[in-house]
């Protein structure tokens, strides 16, 4: 199935390095051989189907998951849990993270500009004040505290899941995806969201990142912007 991969293009892709000096690494198109950069899946047996990030022909994730063909969002991104968590498959290997604090500002301007719902990030305090100074326009709540010479940010949108997301499409994928006990805690637990916010719930609420530790997987992975295929593979194998 080498020549299956499907491309699935991406805003949140990062560039190919400007650094000539650096080899591209080892994934490439099948036909043609060019170097592959983003987002690319392809089907798999018992309607399954994996996917692969790639920069600059280095892998950054590798996961297999149920194909969940019913739901989509903008919101939502194989990049999301990448570049939030600086992932790379092989540590050894180049990746687009040039600084300490680079999935941090990722973050920030993932959250200005609706890339993703809900996140936590580190900034020095001057970067972190123009963040704030940023996000007035926008449906974006914050709790911020101070440390130092550093501001620590959670933040998420005003907005109603039952607004940002087709919960009954993601549900119906969680039925058909998960063992009927395992779909029916997490289709609760998303049909429960409906009229809640990840800013009022997880970022102003008494205990809040606490609340959202313990928050269902498919509920966490969500708010986060993250793929359910890939959430639905972990509470499988849980």
């Amino acid at each position: 199935m080498a020549d299956a991969w499907i491309l699935h293009p991406d805003y949140r892709t990062p560039p190919a390095p400007a650094d000539l000096d650096l080899p591209p690494g080892s994934w490439r198109h099948p036909e043609g051989g060019q170097i592959m950069n983003g987002t690319y899946e392809r089907p798999l047996p018992k309607l399954r189907v994996e996917v692969v990030t790639v920069w600059f022909g280095y892998a950054l994730s590798h996961w297999r998951g149920p194909r969940m063909p019913r739901f989509s969002s903008p919101m939502v991104s194989a990049w999301n849990p990448v570049l939030a968590q600086g992932l790379t498959v092989d540590p050894r290997s180049p990746a687009p993270y040039r600084d300490e604090w680079w999935c941090d500002r990722w973050i920030a301007e993932a959250l200005l500009y609706g890339r993703k719902p809900y996140g936590a990030f580190t900034l020095p305090t001057e970067e972190a004040l123009r963040w704030f100074a940023k996000s007035g326009g926008t449906n974006l709540v914050y709790h911020a505290q101070a440390d130092g010479d550093l501001v620590r940010v959670v933040s998420g949108t005003s907005e109603r899941y039952a607004q940002l997301f087709d919960l009954d499409a993601l549900i119906a994928d969680y039925r058909e995806a998960l063992p009927r006990d395992l779909a029916d805690k997490e289709a609760a637990a998303l049909d429960a969201h409906r009229p809640l916010s990840p800013a009022l719930h997880y970022v102003l609420g008494e205990d809040a990142e606490t609340l959202f530790t313990r928050a269902p997987l498919s509920v966490r992975g969500l708010t986060l912007g993250y793929p359910p295929r890939e959430t639905a593979a972990r509470i499988a194998a849980q």
